[in-house]
């Protein structure tokens, strides 16, 4: 369980990121265990953005910058909520300006997190990579539970419909963690709460093919708070 500010872990690029498990939540997809390459996305689903690709990432100072989908890019960002210093972003919240999102290698937890091992109770697939924040610290990677917030830019395709998204390890004290749908202007077009998935689980959250879709910012913590955490995988969609 998370007990801890940072947790250390190797980062590798390998695995499988397709997994799920069942929750009581209208807005969670339980899985269905058939076709492994597609085991839990809707069938309605063009494109599926996954971390396993390592040749499709680009890093800068440790931290993840893009990732290409049928070769186009989508920019990623992440930052430290923080209670005082280089803050960005007042309105909602305290964030600190470097990017901080880094990959999380399930296939390969550190000691202590070796129930985050896949699959498990929580998480009925393998995961591989996963998106999150932290830091890079060398060859390992040192996962942020102090808020943060997590974007992917889609503009370079113009818009997107977003049909559903994974997320990993949301425990009962992170319910208030969110995903918010960003139009081409800046408008919050829908915001879910991400699904509590348990400690190390992971689930499918259905985002109901919400066109018009240019960013996605998820939010780990509530606003203001100094908890949180958690991981993004399988983004599902179809251009506009």
């Amino acid at each position: 369980m998370k007990k801890f500010t940072l947790r250390s872990v190797c980062v590798f690029a390998f695995g499988f990121v397709l997994m799920g498990c069942e929750k009581d939540n209208d807005s969670a997809t339980p899985f269905a265990a058939n076709d492994t390459k597609n085991f839990g996305t809707s069938p309605t689903s063009c494109e599926i953005i996954e971390f396993d690709g390592y040749n499709d990432i680009v890093t800068g100072g440790g931290a993840v910058t893009t990732v290409y989908s049928e070769g186009t890019p989508v920019r990623i960002s992440a930052q430290l909520r923080s209670a005082r210093g280089n803050n960005i972003d007042t309105e909602r919240g305290v964030y600190l300006n470097n990017n901080a999102a880094v990959l999380y290698n399930t296939s390969q937890p550190d000691n202590r997190n070796k129930n985050y091992r896949t699959p498990n109770n929580n998480a009925i697939r393998p995961m591989g990579n996963v998106l999150t924040v932290g830091r890079q610290q060398g060859n390992s990677t040192a996962i942020y539970n102090k808020g943060s917030r997590l974007e992917m830019d889609f503009s370079e395709m113009g818009t997107i419909t977003l049909n559903g998204i994974h997320v990993l390890d949301i425990e009962q004290n992170e319910a208030d963690s969110k995903l918010d749908l960003i139009d081409k202007n800046g408008k919050i077009i829908k915001t879910f709460n991400l699904p509590v998935t348990g400690a190390y689980g992971a689930t499918r959250l259905n985002t109901e093919e919400t066109p018009g879709v240019a960013k996605i910012r998820v939010t780990f913590g509530g606003e203001g708070t100094s908890n949180g955490s958690g991981a993004i995988d399988v983004i599902e969609f179809c251009r506009d």
